[in-house]
């Protein structure tokens, strides 16, 4: 099951002027979704994992590297945004709109990388070779250092719990949470029934 989404904007790295303009879409999408983003609309990150990259729960910009440089698996520079499930149709769109000469690929969040970031992604504009090498086929992982399930990383948690809440109960939500089906969150399913 999709937990959530990310949005990945890719760009040229050799390419100054493609930097300053994917800088510019960044900019003018936080304006766009700022009643979204809320008062601060970096993802949070945790000690084990300061990306913020993962379960984060609400709309808010990844903010995980310098935009000269790249991550795995990506071969070319890339920023992005984590968009819970709720917020797909509203994001989404705006973002295949407004891309301008950049490429998007998104992706579900499942934890299951390999097949989010391959079989199970979409691409808008020119596709980008990844390197797969970094994942391991129908295997989920752990996000931010954390078991899948545990109270750091409530991938998979019993029937009727709240899925990708913030994680202090006391904090402002700015969406409705998703609430989890047991045992729909918790594996990597391949479309062959094995």
């Amino acid at each position: 099951t999709t937990m959530s989404w990310h949005i990945h904007v890719t760009y040229m790295l050799t390419n100054p002027g493609q930097i300053e303009r994917t800088t510019k879409l960044r900019e003018e999408a936080m304006l766009e979704f700022a009643d979204l983003l809320g008062p601060e609309p970096v993802c949070p990150g945790t000690v084990a994992d300061p990306s913020g990259r993962y379960d984060n729960g609400r709309l808010c910009m990844i903010f995980d590297h310098p935009l000269n440089i790249t991550l795995g698996p990506f071969p070319v520079g890339e920023w992005s945004m984590f968009v819970p499930v709720h917020y797909y149709a509203r994001v989404v769109p705006w973002y295949m709109q407004h891309r301008g000469e950049f490429s998007l690929l998104v992706h579900p969040n499942t934890g299951c990388e390999y097949e989010d970031h391959g079989i199970w992604a979409q691409w808008t504009g020119d596709v980008w070779p990844l390197d797969f090498s970094i994942f391991t086929p129908w295997t989920q992982t752990e996000s931010f250092g954390q078991q899948l399930g545990n109270a750091g990383n409530p991938a998979c948690v019993p029937q009727g719990q709240l899925c990708a809440a913030a994680p202090d109960p006391n904090a402002m939500s700015f969406a409705p949470e998703v609430v989890c089906c047991f045992g729909l969150t918790c594996g990597c399913e391949r479309g062959d029934g094995r």
